[in-house]
């Protein structure tokens, strides 16, 4: 089970879909609406926030901070317009959007301390974070322009959204690139226990 799914599973959203790389929509007929659209939207978003911020500063002390202030703790003074782009994608306006995000928040960070570990040194979260994040990128809509407001251009590429035998050969080299040592490479399934 990758990181979304244990995500989505522990918080009872409905099984996100992966974005065709082709149409830039989710794969499937059927239109995400509701809950199930500020999920899809949501919870990948805020992973490529924590692996984004992880990616600069690779230490888990950046995610310790009081209740309600997670999702700016991740993006910032882009917090607003990653709810507003959740809320247009989702198509729900609610006031209690941003309660949610933050609630998928807590439930994100949890996951990825626990999948790292206790005590990880700088490789160990740059492995995680490049083991994870391509997968992650398989969910997220590009209509959030995530890359856009992160200002890290590497996350809207398409070719991130791509699988098969080539863009798996491709998405190993890359992963081999972003990691110096894979031989003391952590897991990167998560456990669930008792959830």
């Amino acid at each position: 089970m990758n990181i979304i799914e244990t995500i989505q599973k522990n918080l009872g959203f409905d099984t996100l879909k992966k974005i065709d790389p082709n149409t830039q929509e989710t794969m499937g007929e059927e239109t995400l609406i509701g809950n199930s659209a500020v999920a899809q939207a949501g919870i990948p978003a805020i992973l490529i926030g924590i692996f984004n911020k992880l990616e600069e500063t690779p230490d888990l002390n950046l995610f310790k901070t009081e209740q309600g202030k997670l999702l700016e703790n991740i993006f910032g003074k882009s917090t607003d317009t990653v709810i507003t782009q959740v809320e247009n994608y989702s198509k729900v306006s609610d006031k209690h959007i941003g309660q949610q995000l933050e609630h998928i928040a807590s439930e994100s960070v949890r996951v990825v301390k626990e999948g790292i570990g206790d005590n990880a040194d700088e490789k160990h979260i740059r492995n995680f974070v490049a083991k994870n994040k391509p997968d992650t990128l398989l969910y997220l809509p590009p209509s959030l322009e995530l890359g856009s407001i992160l200002k890290n251009n590497n996350i809207d590429d398409r070719t991130g959204k791509m699988e098969g035998p080539v863009s798996s050969f491709m998405h190993k080299i890359e992963k081999a690139f972003n990691t110096s040592d894979s031989s003391n490479t952590p897991e990167t399934t998560v456990n669930n226990p008792g959830r």
